[in-house]
């Protein structure tokens, strides 16, 4: 079995991060143009336009999509065989395209931390992601870290690839110091390790004034309290599986990926409303031990399901699966 990964931006994060994943894989190479001395190749959704050219100079190569995290890659997809997502929100998305998918949950390729939860007057909590979900927390989580920074000493450390914050956002909490740590890979293990708590807002701020005027509607049963809640189609628990590497336990706001690996509140607790997020994150605070079980949990999830030589496994039996019925 010959397999090549290619794609045209092999510096975009989802690139490196498959790359990292897969390259553990002996029959896997990389990046070779010649696509016609292989059975399967490997495409990330940047390449999606030449999947087309590609089959009709090469119809018996198994040609899969990697990330497609748009329906403008629509057309790619239908002249693909197979499709790689890393996600259940992804996966019922890419549904209609009656291929086969197989799910592979792709993160920052970096070491276990063997994490030593302790009693602390100050109690710092993690996130790591882009501004989108930080500006879009102000809804329920800012809410919860001000009110929670009334009783107990409180750092919000934040990762990302962006300056500083000012302090002027619309997501930065009162009463909670706040730290910036700029994006690298080894800032994972230097500085976001030192989180104690990790948070994985990810649903995105809507306007909710659909509910009332469908409250009018009794056809279908509409109430003011119901749940409206958006998020993307490539959501996924990425950021989780990372603080699970580390050790630490997590608070992830409702959506399917975080309800899959914390609803069972052994690894971690999921939230929706900002008094939610206050009581599990205050949890979580009050105590090291609970801190010590729930990160051990979900370490120990990550190196039984997601560790890469775990889902490598499983991907080459998807691949000889493909093949196997290609050649009946």
């Amino acid at each position: 079995m010959k397999v090549n990964f290619f794609t045209s931006q092999p510096w975009a994060p989802c690139s490196q991060f498959y790359e990292s994943a897969l390259k553990r894989l002996d029959y896997i190479n990389f990046y070779d143009t010649q696509f016609q001395n292989y059975d399967i190749l490997l495409l990330l959704t940047y390449d999606h336009q030449i999947i087309k050219t590609v089959k009709e100079k090469l119809p018996k190569l198994k040609i899969g999509i990697i990330d497609p995290r748009s329906s403008l890659v629509r057309e790619g997809v239908e002249h693909s065989d197979f499709i790689i997502i890393d996600s259940t929100e992804m996966e019922d998305f890419w549904r209609v395209s009656r291929k086969p998918i197989f799910r592979y949950s792709e993160y920052p390729d970096i070491e276990y931390y063997d994490k030593q939860h302790t009693q602390k007057n100050k109690v710092t909590i993690g996130y790591h992601g882009n501004k989108i979900h930080l500006e879009c927390m102000a809804q329920n989580v800012t809410e919860a870290l001000s009110n929670l920074g009334k009783k107990h000493d409180l750092e919000l450390l934040i990762m990302h690839n962006f300056p500083p914050p000012d302090g002027t956002e619309s997501w930065y909490p009162d009463n909670v110091s706040v730290r910036h740590v700029p994006w690298s890979m080894s800032n994972y293990h230097l500085e976001l390790s030192k989180a104690d708590i990790g948070i994985a807002p990810n649903n995105i701020i809507h306007d909710e004034s659909l509910k009332s005027i469908l409250q009018a509607n009794s056809k279908f049963n509409c109430n003011v309290d119901d749940y409206s809640i958006r998020f993307k189609m490539p959501s996924n628990p990425g950021r989780i599986l990372i603080f699970g590497k580390l050790g630490i336990p997590v608070v992830a706001d409702f959506y399917p990926s975080a309800m899959e690996l914390l609803a069972k509140e052994r690894n971690g607790f999921v939230a929706h409303s900002s008094a939610a997020w206050e009581y599990y994150l205050d949890k979580l605070v009050s105590s090291h031990e609970l801190r010590t079980t729930m990160g051990n949990n979900l370490q120990n999830l990550v190196r039984t399901e997601f560790d890469f030589d775990v889902q490598n496994s499983r991907i080459t039996s998807f691949f000889e699966s493909l093949l196997g019925e290609a050649r009946i």
